[in-house]
């Protein structure tokens, strides 16, 4: 007979496993360690063990469901109005036997216990409390595609479609050269590239979920006044290695100063990253955009960055869309 309960704290080493022999797609990061699987989840300071709930049969973890809340609107906190599921695992040994639903159905209690008016399925922006850098690659972007179970379950249990992302990724080999518009040419003689291990000013949301990541930030400066142009994050991906067979760095947080735009700034500091990264032996970059950011995935495109995958957010039908 299965059994739910909360989380408990001997409870990690069997989490790992379930996590490992679920069969779970490419963004799932496998092989990792309990120390990182700590780091990442539950030293966490909103981590709240009611909020992940597994599913026993006897001493052996067959399910969980994880469940905590988006940010508010200045990044500086919690915001409890706004719930999200963040993961659900059911070993294939008892899919199609109710355990998935029951694990839907009690985190969805949680949530609207402490306040949710809105409830989600799938970790996206702004509501991704827990596996940034477990699942989803780069960033949180939903449940993927690949894990092609998900959609049919989540109707199944009242969820639609709230948002989707597209997901790219470049092999790179370092003795193919990258080109460069006029434009970027333009902006090369007349900028600088920085590199700096740590982003001053993160917000407190960004710090506790990216800024546990091994990151470093690249930025493009003007030669003349030093003033910044573009900006992007690299992730370290090295927890996907096992499942992606290759070192690979995560692309993030694209950003050209707005009255820079359409001047090929973006072009030129993804260009110059690419160089940068295939003098450290990187073999793959993998960067995500929300669906029909147009601007962005032609940026992508130019760069040669091809569409792996995709990920789709869901919410909950019931409650008032936010």
């Amino acid at each position: 007979m299965i059994e739910y309960r909360n989380f408990r704290n001997h409870d990690p080493p069997r989490l790992l496993t379930l996590w490992n022999e679920s069969g779970l797609g490419r963004g799932a990061a496998t092989g990792i360690s309990l120390d990182l699987l700590d780091r990442l989840l539950f030293s966490q300071p909103y981590f709240d063990r009611r909020g992940l709930l597994v599913a026993c049969d006897g001493q052996r973890l067959v399910g969980m469901a994880h469940a905590g809340f988006g940010c508010d609107q200045d990044q500086a906190g919690i915001s409890h109005d706004q719930g999200v599921i963040c993961q659900l695992v059911v070993h294939p040994d008892v899919r199609r036997q109710g355990v998935g639903r029951e694990l839907i159905t009690r985190s969805q209690q949680y949530l609207t216990d402490l306040g949710a008016t809105s409830i989600h399925a799938g970790p996206g922006p702004g509501r991704d409390p827990f596996y940034c850098g477990l699942y989803g690659g780069s960033e949180s972007a939903g449940f993927l595609a690949t894990d092609d179970t998900a959609n049919s379950f989540l109707a199944a249990c009242g969820f639609e479609p709230s948002q989707h992302f597209a997901i790219y990724q470049r092999p790179l080999v370092a003795e193919t050269a990258e080109a460069v518009d006029y434009k970027s040419s333009q902006w090369k003689r007349k900028s600088t590239l920085e590199i700096a291990a740590q982003r001053n000013g993160g917000s407190w949301w960004w710090n506790t979920r990216i800024g546990r990541l091994d990151y470093v930030r690249f930025r493009l400066l003007s030669k003349n006044d030093n003033e910044l142009l573009a900006s992007l994050t690299l992730v370290g991906l090295d927890q996907y290695a096992q499942k992606w067979t290759t070192r690979a760095i995560g692309l993030t947080d694209i950003h050209v100063v707005e009255h820079h735009r359409r001047q090929g700034l973006g072009r030129l500091l993804v260009t110059e990253t690419l160089r940068r990264l295939k003098q450290e032996s990187i073999n793959l970059i993998e960067t995500h955009t929300t669906e029909g950011d147009v601007a962005l995935a032609g940026l992508l495109g130019a760069c040669g960055f091809q569409r792996v995958d995709a990920g789709i957010q869901y919410q909950a039908t019931g409650f008032p869309a936010r």
